[in-house]
């Protein structure tokens, strides 16, 4: 009789701790609530700051920082890219002569300004300092680290990043500010590009300069879980033979919204950027392999669904997408 009841108090101990090993899970199973915080979502945003710098000698600095960002429900820092592309047409060419397109990121060690840095590193190794030095942090703290003078004063962020920063954090928290829930994790991959390509309006006889930005978040299958796209154009116009600018800062399509005026001119009367949304939810999901082979001979959509929402020209946007989740 007593070993009877020496192996049924065997028997429900084993049985309440198997059942507490399913319903309580753990690290390795990835239930319980360290399962759900593992898996708990996380916001994406991203932000461009571009400008024209005056002309000087026939040469001026058209400039787009771009940032983006992945931040929690507290609005702290999970994940941060920075990037930023630097285009200095000649003017004094009959066709805007620029030698590199690449962003500063793209260009590594081509960027060349490791000899006059007071610590001895390019500017993307400073930038990777930068995202790395951001996480766990909010917009307030990130800005709180920089001094009058745009210079980062932080001494753990000054040991691998001097640069100047202060269009760069006015980026970084901008993309913090407009962080949106659009269906990235925490554990996604934050990925960010940028592009620029030169071309001549004949119509109106500007020399006009370029840029896409995408944004993404992918997750461990190689799928796009969020996307934020944009776009900008500096143009140069001719006046008595030589290309003019207007120096100062300017908006991308995105933030023009209705100033942009593309809606009388499309096919299903949406502005760029309502088909810039489209196009983001569209993405939603895909490969980039699936992204490139979403564009036709002329570089607009090929997808029936996509095309009921966006008929701009997206072949840029997509090697720009491409470019990101290859970074």
């Amino acid at each position: 009789m007593l070993k009877m009841k020496k192996l049924l108090i065997s028997a429900l101990a084993i049985a309440m701790v198997l059942s507490f090993a399913a319903c309580g899970g753990g690290d390795d199973n990835g239930g319980g609530e360290g399962g759900d915080a593992n898996a708990a979502g996380a916001k994406t945003g991203y932000a461009v700051v571009s400008s024209i710098a005056d002309v000087e000698d026939k040469t001026l600095t058209i400039d787009s920082v771009v940032a983006a960002a992945l931040v929690d429900a507290d609005g702290k820092i999970i994940s941060l890219k920075v990037d930023e592309m630097q285009i200095k047409p000649d003017l004094g060419t009959d066709d805007g002569t620029v030698s590199d397109l690449r962003s500063k990121l793209d260009k590594k060690e081509d960027y060349n300004m490791k000899g006059a840095s007071p610590i001895g590193k390019e500017w993307y190794e400073q930038i990777a300092a930068l995202e790395e030095w951001a996480k766990g942090k909010t917009a307030d703290e990130v800005k709180a680290a920089i001094g009058e003078d745009g210079y980062p004063t932080d001494e753990d962020l000054t040991a691998g990043c001097t640069i100047y920063l202060t269009d760069i954090v006015k980026a970084v928290t901008a993309a913090i500010d407009n962080a949106q829930d659009l269906g990235a994790s925490a554990d996604d991959t934050l990925k960010l590009a940028v592009t620029a390509e030169k071309s001549y309006q004949s119509s109106d006889e500007n020399l006009q300069y370029d840029a896409a930005y995408a944004a993404v978040t992918v997750g461990a299958d190689g799928k796009i879980t969020s996307c934020l796209i944009d776009a900008s154009q500096a143009k140069c116009a001719l006046d008595g033979g030589k290309f003019k600018v207007e120096a100062g800062s300017y908006a991308t399509k995105k933030e023009l919204k209705e100033d942009y005026n593309m809606k009388g001119a499309s096919p299903i009367e949406k502005e760029w950027y309502e088909q810039a949304e489209a196009y983001e939810a569209w993405a939603k999901g895909k490969t980039a392999d699936e992204i490139l082979a979403d564009v036709d001979g002329e570089g607009y959509p090929l997808d029936e669904d996509l095309k009921a929402g966006c008929t701009i020209v997206v072949s840029a946007i997509a090697t720009t997408i491409e470019a990101a989740m290859a970074h």
